[in-house]
């Protein structure tokens, strides 16, 4: 009985400990680091991307080098559909490289800062979250050998967005696997729980379709992605209905050497 006492009183002050936490303020600093570690692999660090995607019964696999370039990421394509590229191929990627390494050299400081302004507002998004949901502390769990806490995300009413794409937050629930060490997403997974509108071209993201984010240590207390996976399906222009599953991998990062870190704020 007394052990049985003792387990009680253990637990209650467990949950005790985790209802005094800040959850909200664990996620924002969260998305704070999330932010820096995404701004520093856009100024100066590269690393390989397999994209594989299934549609139809067939599969395409896409690998590229990811560099950074005067402030933003530029995707060198190094095999397509799984196959190295040609002499040909290669001869025009290089030279598509460096005809956008020139335009970027020689852009001006407003052009400069409309194009990093543009690269940011797509994920701006990010900003929105610690707003748009709230949070629910459901334990901690090992994630690749690491103790991170476990947090479920439940769209809030009422919310209202500040960034463009902030809106589709509304539709979306998910957990959030956070590095109790690190304060980084060592992993996310999501749902959507009815129809995102996207534009015009791809009109809607449908419903039930599922998102998941792996990242990895990189450097001390940086972390990078190391995987994504998408699978749903998409309604196009109004009209088709194409089922989506995709999956791109990121590894071998490392410092790329002499390439101009650009500070956006």
């Amino acid at each position: 009985m007394r052990v049985v006492q003792l387990l009680v009183v253990l637990s209650a002050c467990v949950h005790c400990a985790w209802a005094e936490m800040d959850v909200k303020a664990l996620v924002e600093e969260s998305v704070r680091n999330y932010e820096r570690d995404w701004k520093a692999a856009a100024n100066d660090w590269s690393c390989i991307q397999t994209d594989v995607s299934r549609s139809g019964g067939k599969q395409e696999t896409d690998v590229s080098e990811v560099v950074p370039l005067v402030g933003t990421p530029y995707d060198r394509l190094l095999k397509k559909d799984g196959q190295p590229l040609s002499p040909a191929a290669q001869r025009k990627e290089e030279r598509k490289y460096q005809h956008v390494s020139r335009e970027r050299a020689e852009e001006s400081p407003e052009e400069r800062a409309a194009r990093l302004r543009k690269y940011e507002n797509e994920r701006a998004f990010i900003h929105d979250i610690p707003r748009a949901y709230s949070f629910r502390l459901e334990g901690e769990e090992s994630v690749n050998g690491r103790p991170a806490w476990v947090i479920a995300m439940t769209p809030r009413a009422g919310f209202e967005p500040s960034t463009t794409h902030g809106g589709m937050l509304s539709h979306i629930e998910g957990r959030l696997w956070i590095d109790k060490q690190d304060v980084q997403w060592a992993k996310a997974e999501s749902h959507v729980m009815d129809p995102i509108s996207m534009g015009w071209i791809l009109a809607r993201i449908d419903q039930g379709t599922r998102f998941t984010l792996e990242q990895t240590r990189v450097a001390e207390g940086l972390w990078m992605p190391s995987r994504v996976t998408v699978e749903g399906a998409a309604l196009v222009m109004m009209v088709h209905e194409k089922p989506i599953h995709e999956e791109v991998t990121w590894s071998g990062y490392h410092r790329q050497i002499g390439n101009p870190i650009i500070d956006s704020e």
